[in-house]
């Protein structure tokens, strides 16, 4: 039998049970194969099983569509911590004309109240990189099919590094079947031929023609084709058609401008963006917004680090932890106490009673290693469920 000798175990944050005193150790050791030796030193530095970025690599295989709407505008709820990853991992394009430039005009809103929000050219200062205007012109013009050439020609270019690209319409979404077919189908084969890169799909902003118009026909053209094939769409009508109360303005038939027609009579004499800011002075930004108001930048520009935060990885539904409709701090008690209690009932079941679950790293010995890769993997599952939903502060989460 190998020497054996006592080792002193680092605090662990999770372990709160008492541990049974070295002689018991030596006493089962002599029926069981739990090994304590001096080739043991090496256990207190030893790698969970489990890290943090399995989880997260987890997370960022998508398998369904990310659908940015009005739904997706109030980033308070986004945790900081995914707003800085999407910062670091993607390097965006952006292909657009005026109306396009009402994303970047909230984006810049924002950026002037928070660094958070930070972008510019090439990514410094721990900015989100955006290539502006790159590549010219939209989705319609100088026709229907430049756009994706231009996007081939940018991703092959020497020394590329941009992982993201996205464009939008300028009034040519209100058109026929066939032609959003075609831009359905340009942009699938860009996602087929550069893996690697994201792509955004867009809807056309409004115009005025209401629910039964062909632009919302050829906008929901859009929607249920990005649905049905798990891609990524910023609904730019969407945003456009609710204030960010959620009251709907789309059947009475809005326009870009957010104006409105109020009383059914045929003239738009309402503009919700204006109402909305009236009845809420001081939560309006004063910034350049092309062809509309400012509020409308205002929430694309937050939608649009909503959907920076999931392509990242963050999704909000994940957080709601006990399913009342809330993320606050009673799911971050209800997450902790079930992970520390699997933890407790391994310690039950398998470890007191030495069986073969007990062995959890799988190396064939029975002994303290085991029971410090499981606190590990039960500690860094929690932290990264916190990363996620925002919970997380430096220090390790308490029992």
């Amino acid at each position: 039998m190998r020497k054996k000798r006592s080792i002193f175990l680092r605090p662990q944050i999770v372990l709160f049970i008492a541990l049974a005193p070295i002689a018991l150790v030596f006493a089962i050791s002599l029926t069981n194969p739990i090994v304590i030796d001096e080739t043991n030193t090496h256990i207190i530095k030893q790698e969970s099983p489990i890290i943090i970025d399995q989880a997260f690599d987890e997370i960022d295989q998508q398998t369904s569509p990310i659908i940015i709407d009005h739904t997706c505008t109030d980033i308070s709820l986004v945790p900081k911590y995914w707003i800085n990853k999407a910062k670091g991992e993607f390097k965006i394009s952006y292909g657009h004309t005026s109306h396009g430039s009402q994303i970047v005009s909230g984006m810049q809103a924002l950026m002037a109240q928070s660094d958070l929000y930070s972008f510019n050219h090439d990514g410094t200062g721990e900015a989100l990189s955006l290539h502006d205007y790159e590549p010219s012109g939209d989705l319609g013009n100088p026709d229907r099919t430049t756009w994706a050439q231009r996007t081939r020609e940018l991703l092959d270019t020497p020394g590329c590094d941009r992982n993201m690209i996205m464009w939008s319409w300028c009034g040519q979404a209100n058109t026929s079947e066939e032609n959003i077919d075609l831009y359905l189908n340009l942009m699938n084969q860009l996602e087929e031929d550069y893996p690697n890169v994201t792509f955004v799909y867009m809807t056309g902003h409004l115009n005025g023609t209401g629910e039964e118009g062909n632009l919302n026909i050829r906008n929901n053209q859009i929607r249920e084709f990005c649905k049905q094939n798990n891609k990524i769409l910023f609904d730019f009508a969407d945003i456009e058609s609710y204030d960010p109360d959620g009251n709907y303005f789309l059947d009475k038939n809005a326009d870009d401008g957010c104006n409105y027609d109020s009383d059914g009579n045929g003239s738009r004499d309402g503009n919700w963006a204006d109402e909305w800011c009236a009845a809420h002075p001081g939560e309006c930004p004063s910034c350049s917004c092309a062809h509309s108001k400012p509020l409308n930048c205002y929430m694309k520009g937050k939608a649009f680090w909503w959907m920076m935060a999931r392509l990242a990885g963050w999704n909000l539904g994940d957080c709601d932890y006990n399913d009342d409709g809330v993320v606050d701090k009673k799911d971050l008690i209800d997450k902790r106490e079930d992970v520390f209690q699997e933890y407790d009932n391994w310690i039950r079941d398998c470890w007191t009673p030495l069986e073969t679950c007990a062995d959890f790293n799988v190396d064939g010995v029975i002994d303290t290693k085991d029971m410090l890769d499981k606190q590990e993997s039960v500690t860094q599952e929690l932290i990264a469920w916190m990363l996620i939903c925002g919970f997380y502060k430096k220090g390790r989460p308490k029992r």
